[in-house]
C-alpha cells in the first residue's frame, strides 16, 4: 500500500479485497459484491500486472529488506493466496526459497 501511495495509485475496496483473496484460509471471507465489483471494473491480467509493478517498485525502494521480502513470500506460500501469481511475476528468483536455510 505504500508503493501505491508513492506512485499516486488509489486501489479500491474491490482491489484490496482481492489482495487478500485465499479460498483454503478459514479467516479469509470472501465477499460476492466486492468480488462481482472486481469482475466490473478491470481483469486479472489488468490487476495482476498493476499489483505486480507495485511490488517490483516497492523491492526496488526497499531492496535493503530482501530478507523480509523472501520470508514474507516463504509464509504465503505455505498456502494459497493470489497475491503470489504477483509476486512471482515481478520478484520471481529473487524472493524464492530453494532451499531450508
Amino acid at each position: 500500500m505504500d508503493q501505491a501511495s508513492r506512485d499516486g495509485i488509489v486501489l479500491s475496496d474491490p482491489e484490496k479485497h482481492m489482495l487478500s483473496w485465499s479460498e483454503p484460509d478459514p479467516d479469509f471471507k470472501p465477499n460476492q459484491r466486492l468480488a462481482a465489483a472486481f469482475e466490473e471494473q478491470t481483469t486479472d491480467a489488468e490487476f495482476e500486472e498493476k499489483i505486480a509493478g507495485l511490488i517490483k517498485r516497492a523491492y526496488g525502494h526497499d531492496i535493503s529488506m530482501k530478507g523480509r521480502y523472501r520470508s514474507a513470500r516463504a509464509k504465503l506460500a505455505e498456502g494459497d493466496h493470489y497475491i503470489l501469481i504477483m509476486i512471482d511475476r515481478s520478484l520471481g528468483w529473487r524472493v524464492r526459497t530453494w532451499w531450508p536455510f
